[in-house]
C-alpha cells in the first residue's frame, strides 16, 4: 500500500516539543534576576548595533558573570559564540562559548541544536572536518526533527567536498532540505512560491534500480498540469522524493513551474502498481490547498530594504507580503493596523508586576514566567492600514561585462496582477499630543511603531498574528557618504589591516580549492605583502597584536607550501607566546611540516608534547599523527624491521580510538587498524572492524579502500556473493575512486562466474 506525503518548504523551520523532568521550584527571585539579565543582554545588542563592539562583549559578558543561575545566560553564550565566528573569526573563542550553549542545562532543545551546529561550523573552519563531521551527525541523530538538521547535512557534504570526496559530498548536499518536522510529516497544505516536496512510501520502490525513477502528476484546481519525477533517497529504500517550484501566475502546462494562485488548490496522484490487497495500477491521490506564510515590513521608499527606524515627520512605508491572498489577474488588498508604543516607566512595570502576581509573596514556576512578564510599552495611537496589491512584477538585474556590476533594473510584465505584495504609506508627525481617529500616526523619539497583520491561512492550524517593529527617531536614515576617512590609532590601523590580510588569505584558499593556483599565489602573495607591512610596528606594541601577526603570517606561509617558513613561524609563536591559544595549532602544525619533510623522530617528539597538553582539543590529532609517522617508517626501511614497526604503529592507531574516541580521526583510526588485520591475514577481525568503521563512522576517509579490502576479505573467506555486493557498492558510491575500476573487473568477472 502506497501512502503519499508532502512537504512544502525546501528550508524547513523545526520545532521541538520537551517535556521538562520534575524539579524544585524556583524561587520568585530567579524571575526578576532572568527580567534584569535580558534587560542588560539588549543593552549589549544595542551596543552592537551602534558598533561599539567591545562594549557589547564587555555587557554580554557581564550577564554570564553575574546572573550564573539565570537562563538568559545561554542566550549571552550564543550572542558572545556568532560574535567571535562571524565578526571576529576567533574560532576557538566562539566554540567555547557555543559548547556552554548547548549544556542540558538549557532546556530549548532547538537553541542546543543551533549550539552544537555552529560548533562544527567553528571545527569546519579550522579544517578540522573530521570533529566537524562528528558533531553534525551528533545534532542529525540527538535533534532529527530539529530544522538544523538541514544546515548540519549542508557542512557535512562542505567538508567532503573540500577532502576530494565528491560523491559523499553530493549525497550529503543532496539531503539538505529534505529533513521533516513532526509537524511537516502530517502537512496538508502547499505554501505558494516555495518548492513543493513530494514523498512517496511504498514497498514495491525497494525493487527499482538504481537511478530509476517514476513519474508523478501535479493538477492545480486553475488549470496547470505538471509531471514530476521522483527518485529514490539511498540504495534498496521505498521512499522516493520528487520536486517542482510553484510560483503565482497565470497556468502555464508543462513548464516544470506550478503557476497558483492564493485560493488554489494540488491534486497530486501517483500510481500504485500492485497494492497490499493485491490490485494492480491503484491511482493514489492527495489534494491540498495553497497557503503563505505572510511576511510584514517596513521599508525605504523604493520597497528594498527593510529598516528598523522611521523617520518623525515622514512617511512610513508598509509591505506586506501574502500570496495566499493573490486570487487572479485583478488587484487585490489587505488590512492591518499600526500602532504607537511607548515604553513604560520602571515604577509602571514594578506595579503591573505586582498587580499580576498579587499582593502577596506568590511563588513563581518558570512555566508561568511569560503569563507575568508585562509588556514594556504602553499603547499612544493607532491607525487602521489598507493596503493595495502592488502592480510591480519581477526585477531583472543583468550584468554586460565583468567591470560593471550591475545595470540599472528592468522591469518585465505579465497580464494582470500576480504579485502578492501590498503596500501603502501612513504619515507620522512628532507630537506630545494624540488625536484619536486621523489617520495620522503621533509619536516622540524612541517610541516604536508596531504593524500588525492577521494572517488567516498559513502553514500552521489557524491564523496568526504577524508583527514588524521600528523605533521613532530624529534626522535622517539615508545614506553616509564619507568624505574623510583616517585612522589615527595605530592599534586600529594593524587590526585594519591584518583583517584585510586575512581576507586575501581566504579568497586565495578559494581560489586554490578550484584549482585556479596562479590566483591564489597572487591572493597569497598581496596577503603576505600588507601581514609584512604591519609586522615592524606589531613588534613594537607587542601583546595580542604581535600574536595575531604571528599566527597569521604562519598561516599565509602554510598556504603558500612555504613549509620552512611556516615551522620557523610557529617555533617563534611558541617561544615568545607560550601560553596562546594558538601554540597547540602552531604544533601541530610544526609536526605535520616535520613529517613531510621526512624528519621522523622530530615530528614524533613534538607530536607527542602535544598529547601530553591535557587542555588541548588536538590531542587525538597528535596521536594519530604518531600512528602515521610509524606507519611512515616501516614503508622506508627493510624488511626485517617493517612488520615490527607496523605493530607499534597498529598500537598507535589503537591509542586514538580508546582514548581520544571524540577525536574526529577515530574512523580513520578504525580503519587503518582494519588494514593491519587484513595484511596479518586475520580476516575474520578485520570483517568486524570493517563493519565498524561502516555502521559508526560513515564519513571517514578512505572509504573506498575500506569497501574493496572488505570485499576482499570476504571473497578469501569464500563469501563471494558478500563480497560482490561490497564491490558494487564500491563502484556506485565512489565512481571517481581509482580502485572502482578494479572493483568493476572483479564484479564482472563473479557475475560470469555466476555468484
Amino acid at each position: 500500500m502506497a501512502r503519499l506525503f508532502l512537504l512544502v518548504t525546501l528550508v524547513i523551520l523545526g520545532q521541538t516539543s520537551l517535556v521538562a523532568q520534575e524539579s524544585p521550584r524556583p524561587s520568585r527571585g530567579s524571575f526578576i534576576e532572568d527580567r534584569a539579565a535580558k534587560k542588560l543582554l539588549e543593552a549589549g545588542d544595542a551596543r552592537l548595533e551602534a558598533d561599539e563592539t567591545r562594549k557589547a562583549v564587555e555587557i554580554w559578558q557581564s550577564v554570564i558573570e553575574r546572573y550564573p543561575r539565570s537562563k538568559v545566560r545561554f542566550e549571552a553564550h550564543m550572542r558572545l559564540g556568532d560574535f567571535f565566528l562571524n565578526r571576529e573569526r576567533a574560532y576557538d573563542r566562539a566554540r567555547a562559548q557555543f559548547q556552554a550553549a548547548a549544556d542540558e542545562e538549557n532546556r530549548d532543545a532547538d537553541a542546543r541544536a543551533k549550539a552544537l551546529v555552529q560548533m562544527g561550523i567553528c571545527f569546519y573552519e579550522v579544517r578540522n572536518y573530521g570533529k566537524c563531521f562528528a558533531i553534525m551527525r551528533d545534532v542529525i541523530e540527538q535533534y532529527p526533527v530539529s530544522s538544523e538538521v538541514n544546515r548540519a547535512y549542508y557542512y557535512i557534504g562542505l567538508g567532503h567536498f573540500q577532502l576530494g570526496h565528491y560523491s559523499r559530498a553530493i549525497d550529503s548536499l543532496e539531503k539538505v532540505g529534505t529533513a521533516l518536522t513532526e509537524d511537516d510529516s502530517r502537512r496538508e497544505k502547499a505554501e505558494a512560491g516555495k518548492r513543493l516536496f513530494i514523498k512517496i512510501d511504498d514497498a514495491d520502490l525497494a525493487a527499482l534500480e538504481p537511478g530509476q525513477s517514476i513519474e508523478v502528476l501535479c493538477e492545480t484546481s486553475g488549470g496547470d498540469s505538471e509531471k514530476v519525477r521522483c527518485f529514490q533517497l539511498g540504495r534498496n529504500v521505498r521512499v522516493m522524493l520528487g520536486n517542482i517550484s510553484t510560483q503565482l501566475g497565470p497556468p502555464q502546462q508543462y513548464n516544470e513551474t506550478l503557476e497558483v494562485k492564493g485560493d488554489d488548490s494540488i491534486t497530486i496522484s501517483y500510481i500504485d502498481e500492485h497494492t497490499a490487497d493485491r490490485e494492480f495500477n491503484r491511482p493514489v491521490t492527495r489534494n491540498i490547498p495553497i497557503v503563505a506564510n505572510a511576511i510584514v515590513q517596513m521599508t525605504d521608499g523604493a520597497y528594498r530594504e527593510t529598516l528598523q527606524g522611521v523617520v518623525l515627520g515622514k512617511p512610513v512605508n508598509v509591505q506586506i507580503t501574502d500570496y495566499d491572498r493573490d486570487r487572479g489577474a485583478s488587484v487585490e488588498s489587505v488590512t492591518a493596523v499600526a500602532e504607537v508604543y511607548r515604553r513604560k516607566t520602571e515604577e509602571e512595570l514594578n506595579d503591573e508586576i505586582a498587580t499580576l502576581a498579587g499582593a502577596n509573596s506568590v511563588e513563581v514556576s518558570q512555566d508561568s514566567e511569560a503569563a507575568i512578564e508585562p509588556d514594556p510599552y504602553k499603547l499612544i495611537d493607532r491607525v487602521e492600514l489598507s493596503l493595495t496589491e502592488s502592480k510591480t512584477v519581477q526585477l531583472a538585474e543583468s550584468l554586460q561585462d565583468e567591470d560593471q556590476a550591475a545595470d540599472s533594473p528592468s522591469e518585465t510584465t505579465v497580464e494582470g496582477v500576480f504579485t502578492g505584495v501590498f503596500r501603502t504609506t501612513v504619515p507620522l508627525i512628532k507630537a506630545e499630543t494624540v488625536v484619536s481617529d486621523d489617520d495620522i500616526l503621533q509619536a516622540l523619539t524612541g517610541d516604536v511603531i508596531r504593524v500588525t497583520y492577521l494572517d488567516e491561512k498559513n502553514t500552521s492550524a489557524g491564523a496568526n498574528s504577524v508583527q514588524a517593529s521600528a523605533k521613532c527617531v530624529d534626522g535622517n536614515l539615508g545614506g553616509v557618504r564619507v568624505t574623510r576617512s583616517v585612522i589615527s590609532d595605530e592599534e586600529l590601523r594593524i587590526r585594519t589591516r591584518l583583517r584585510t590580510a586575512d581576507a586575501l588569505t581566504n579568497i586565495g584558499n578559494r581560489y586554490k580549492e578550484f584549482g585556479l593556483q596562479k590566483q591564489a599565489d597572487a591572493k597569497y602573495q598581496q596577503a603576505l605583502e600588507v601581514c609584512e607591512d604591519v609586522t615592524r610596528d606589531a613588534v613594537k606594541l607587542g601583546g595580542a597584536l604581535l600574536e595575531q601577526t604571528y599566527v597569521q603570517l604562519w598561516e599565509i606561509y602554510y598556504e603558500m607550501d612555504n613549509l620552512n617558513l611556516a615551522a620557523a613561524m610557529a617555533t617563534r609563536l611558541q617561544r615568545e607566546f607560550p601560553n596562546s591559544g594558538f601554540v597547540d595549532d602552531a604544533l601541530l602544525q610544526l609536526a605535520d611540516v616535520a613529517r613531510t619533510q621526512g624528519n621522523i623522530n622530530r615530528a614524533i617528539g613534538i607530536y607527542n608534547r602535544l598529547v601530553s597538553m591535557q587542555s588541548s582539543d588536538l590531542r587525538g590529532e597528535a596521536q594519530f599523527g604518531i600512528a602515521a609517522c610509524y606507519e611512515q617508517l616501516a614503508e622506508d626501511t627493510d624488511e626485517a624491521r617493517r612488520s615490527q614497526l607496523l605493530d607499534r604503529a597498529f598500537q598507535e592507531y589503537k591509542k586514538v580510538f580508546d582514548q581520544f574516541p571524540e577525536s574526529g580521526r577515530v574512523g580513520e583510526a578504525v580503519s587503518k587498524m582494519a588494514n593491519h588485520y587484513y595484511q596479518q591475514q586475520d580476516y575474520a577481525r578485520a570483517i568486524d572492524t570493517f563493519e565498524t568503521v561502516l555502521t559508526d563512522y560513515p564519513d571517514a576517509k578512505f572509504l573506498d579502500v575500506i569497501l574493496f579490502n572488505y570485499g576482499r576479505c570476504l571473497y578469501r573467506m569464500n563469501r563471494r556473493a558478500d563480497a560482490r555486493r561490497r564491490f558494487d557498492q564500491l563502484i556506485s558510491e565512489f565512481p571517481e575512486s581509482p580502485l572502482a575500476t578494479d572493483a568493476k573487473k572483479i564484479s564482472d568477472a563473479l557475475a560470469r562466474a555466476g555468484v
